[in-house]
């Protein structure tokens, strides 16, 4: 049977038909969450974070040619620690046997005239360490290159090896692990943290079950955007949580206050009507940083915030629409389980706070310039392997490891429009005499003979191919008159043929079509010859030639980045320029360098966007001036102190740590200040002592930003904690020192700012003369009481002892018969004192 409510209002109407539905809202989200738990992995995982370049940045451009006409073949380097030359070149000897292994770089002392040089074989060989370089005949995703790696561990499994290579790396199946300990984790501290701020155990598997349903109805449409970076699937459920756990807190404790006096669905009712205007404005500051992250030019913002807000949408429709249901059906066991409230009273804190403000005050200030300049100064890195986590990976660990004993390279690449090979070759020239340019490798500097006399893409005449390839000369003569007669190019026959040059490339390439044709016949040795260079050249071209653009491949030494490393790209850069127009510097190197300036250009855009969506927000939630600049003022000097700690220690930031922590600093934690503010704007229309409503303010508001800011707080920790994913540890570290720092300034600074500022509040009111209005009414009866106070203790000092007793004992009878008046239904409330101290919980919040 349907409860009705004689309400008019909109709110009260839908929270009418919410309660009243409740069955039915049960069944659709039952539904809903069977569909979400089978697409929850249908989202395809993004672990590549050079694809959220804008694409107008030369890298992306540079790598979606390479993806397009190149092929990249897996590549390892392998360190093997206490092991013997001898036995390390027996191992090298071995790999290169495995199946799907093309090559393995080793220093080969038995390829070599005499003893070997110590300056040769240390790039390969030192301190009882041997590091091997392998490259494998296939890209590194497919079956084949899977079982040579494999086979390679196998291989050296007696050994002490350190593998550093994305080969068999999984990032998002390691993530995925981590994250189960993680959201245990998490589990446990919201647990705990609910455990300690609940009135009653019951709401504690109400909140719970409210999660579980927003996160995996979340998780499950995330394959409506297709796919998602790996960085969004870490963090998200786990922010998720942290976010939205207000929302049904604030639900559940206005529903506590109405049922002091209401009925179970009645008090669900009036709460729900209550609860939805309250817990939409205060999503909607989160909301605004989410936007801000979706403005960014780096793509993984709009990739997190689009998500992050989609979440957010799920949890309000959970709140608004099951936990009312959730509330109705447990209501028996609400009461059964109504327990002591462990939360405090902090009136002692405000005490202290009031009494400081004049000198914290003058601190805060110098902190926050402090903090503006330093956080400003704060070094920034935009490559991953420039960070560590606590919990080290075996690809880091094994880059730590064999940087302390070699020097690992850093793999980048030139691309230029086919078709020169002589432009090519200049560019190659050019590249060996940078600095810091290790190796270079092209089409137009690969050697054919032993001597290095000949390149592959030099023009031979017969005598000179027929030497080369130690052919006879005749036949190679007869192969360039075929080779001219396919081509159409008659004009050799009017000239000296022995003074015709044809590339080495091509005409490896025309005698193997030929001979694949049976237009030739060669013999068994010369056909295996011609077969093999035949490979070598295809693999080469695979890597080197695409249909419209060829690839020259170099290494570099020295560090990733940096301003060093971003000027020898210039430089790299301008060397290509010199003989082409189009031109493309690819590699890890190049994407920090774009990422370096899209930073630049989304810092600015974050930081500003985020604190004007939150003051408009603010500005029409508080009808003030004065007090949206107050609080975002707060929270941004928090933001600012948080990114002061990395130039105090001397270490760096990782750029994306500070663009998402900052955006959701701002929008999540701001509601910490809100619910402060908001308890003293309400407050002082009541009280006349201002110290006083501040005490109150923070008192009734602590529960509140305890409970979100700890499980907040110790999510971004235990993330930053578990990890073994650098970028998901530097995001998590930095989002729970901002959330920390957050919570110390609104309940330190905040309030002092608002006693002290005061008067601007009035002042910069919208409608300043309603309100004060009012204010002066509620503070003249709060005066009148305190006058009529003042003259009953005056009446009994002055011996009116006998009205006195008079008043007190009709007053005792008049509460002995209202006590006897509400026996009856006491019985069907609460008991006494339990609903005591359920209300104190609630008022809390």
């Amino acid at each position: 049977m349907e409860h009705k409510i004689d309400r008019n209002n909109f709110m009260m109407q839908l929270a009418t038909f919410v309660v009243n539905k409740r069955n039915a809202f049960v069944v659709l989200f039952a539904i809903a969450c069977i569909y979400c738990l089978t697409t929850l992995n249908r989202a395809k995982v993004n672990t590549e974070l050079t694809d959220y370049l804008p694409d107008t940045t030369e890298t992306r451009q540079g790598l979606d040619i390479m993806d397009q006409e190149f092929t990249t073949f897996g590549s390892a380097k392998i360190l093997v620690t206490n092991i013997t030359y001898e036995n390390a070149l027996k191992e090298a000897r071995a790999l290169e046997e495995i199946k799907g292994i093309s090559s393995v770089s080793f220093y080969d002392w038995d390829d070599k005239d005499g003893a070997y040089e110590d300056d040769d074989i240390s790039d390969y060989y030192k301190d009882a360490c041997a590091l091997y370089s392998l490259t494998f005949e296939e890209e590194e995703d497919t079956e084949l290159s899977q079982k040579a790696i494999a086979n390679v561990r196998e291989q050296l499994k007696e050994y002490q090896t350190y593998f550093y290579t994305t080969v068999d790396k999984d990032d998002n199946a390691a993530l995925k692990e981590d994250m189960k300990g993680i959201l245990a984790v998490a589990a446990a501290i919201i647990l705990l943290v609910l455990l300690f701020t609940s009135g009653t155990y019951m709401e504690i598997v109400i909140f719970m079950m409210t999660f579980i349903v927003a996160i995996v109805l979340n998780t499950g449409t995330n394959f409506w955007f297709g796919e998602i970076s790996f960085v969004t699937n870490a963090v998200a459920a786990v922010l998720q949580l942290a976010l939205s756990i207000d929302y049904a807190i604030i639900l559940f404790h206005r529903f506590m206050e109405e049922h002091e006096t209401k009925e179970t669905i009645e008090a669900v009712t009036v709460a729900l009507s209550k609860a939805i205007p309250e817990i939409s404005s205060s999503s909607l500051t989160t909301v605004s940083g989410m936007i801000a992250l979706m403005l960014m030019q780096f793509g993984i913002g709009m990739d997190l915030g689009r998500v992050l807000t989609k979440a957010i949408v799920f949890s309000l429709i959970t709140v608004f629409f099951l936990m009312p249901a959730m509330i109705v059906m447990s209501s028996k066991w609400i009461e059964k389980t109504v327990h002591k409230s462990f939360v405090p009273s902090i009136r002692i804190w405000g005490q202290l706070v009031v009494a400081t403000r004049y000198l914290v005050l003058p601190v805060f200030v110098a902190v926050m310039i402090g903090g503006c300049i330093l956080s400003s100064r704060c070094e920034y890195v935009y490559d991953h392997g420039s960070i560590e986590a606590d919990k080290m990976n075996e690809y880091m660990t094994s880059k730590v490891r064999i940087e302390k004993t070699f020097e690992v390279t850093n793999t980048m690449a030139v691309v230029v429009p086919k078709g020169d090979y002589q432009k090519e070759a200049r560019i190659i020239e050019g590249l060996e005499q940078v600095d810091r340019v290790d190796t270079v490798l092209g089409l137009s500097n690969i050697e054919v003979d032993d001597n290095g006399k000949y390149i592959l893409v030099n023009e031979l005449t017969p005598r000179e191919f027929a030497e080369v390839a130690d052919v006879d000369l005749d036949l190679v003569r007869i192969l360039y008159r075929f080779y001219a007669i396919d081509k159409e190019q008659y004009g050799a026959f009017m000239k000296n043929l022995d003074e015709y040059r044809i590339p080495i490339i091509d005409m490896v390439d025309f005698i193997y079509d030929q001979k694949e044709k049976g237009a030739i016949d060669l013999d068994d040795d010369l056909s295996e010859d011609v077969d093999d260079l035949h490979e070598a050249l295809s693999n080469a071209r695979q890597q080197l030639e695409g249909e419209n653009y060829s690839r020259i491949v170099f290494t570099m030494t020295g560090p990733v980045e940096g301003e060093e490393t971003f000027q020898i790209i210039d430089q790299i850069r301008n060397i290509a320029n010199t003989y082409y127009d189009e031109v493309y510097v690819v590699g890890d190197s190049t994407s920090d360098y774009d990422l370096s300036k899209s930073f630049r250009t989304d810092n600015v855009k974050i930081s500003v966007l985020t604190a004007l969506f939150v003051g408009i927000i603010l500005l029409f939630t508080f009808q003030s001036a004065g007090l949206p600049i107050m609080l975002v003022l707060t929270i941004q000097s928090s933001i600012w102190i948080n990114f002061s700690i990395p130039p105090l220690k001397g270490s760096t930031m990782f750029f994306l740590s500070y663009l998402i922590v900052s955006a959701i600093q701002m929008g999540a934690t701001i509601d910490y200040a809100i619910v402060i503010t908001s308890r003293y704007m309400d407050l002082r229309k009541k009280m006349t002592d201002k110290k006083q409503v501040v005490i109150e303010a923070l008192n009734q508001a602590f529960p509140t930003v305890a409970t979100s800011g700890t499980i907040l707080t110790c999510a971004g920790f235990a993330v930053g904690r578990l990890t073994s994913n650098a970028i998901i540890a530097s995001l998590g570290k930095a989002l729970g020192a901002g959330t920390l720092v957050s919570i110390i300034l609104v309940m330190t600074a905040l309030p002092q700012i608002l006693l002290v500022f005061d008067w601007l509040i009035d002042r910069t009111e919208f409608n300043r003369g309603a309100v004060k209005g009012k204010e002066e009414a509620a503070k003249g009866a709060g005066k009148a009481a305190e006058i009529a106070g003042e003259k009953k203790a005056e009446g009994k000092a002055e011996g009116e002892e006998d009205e006195a007793e008079i008043c007190g004992k009709t007053a005792e009878k008049s509460r002995e018969a209202s006590e006897a008046k509400e026996e009856p239904a006491r019985a069907v409330k609460l008991p006494e004192k339990s609903q005591k101290e359920i209300t104190t919980a609630g008022r809390g919040r």
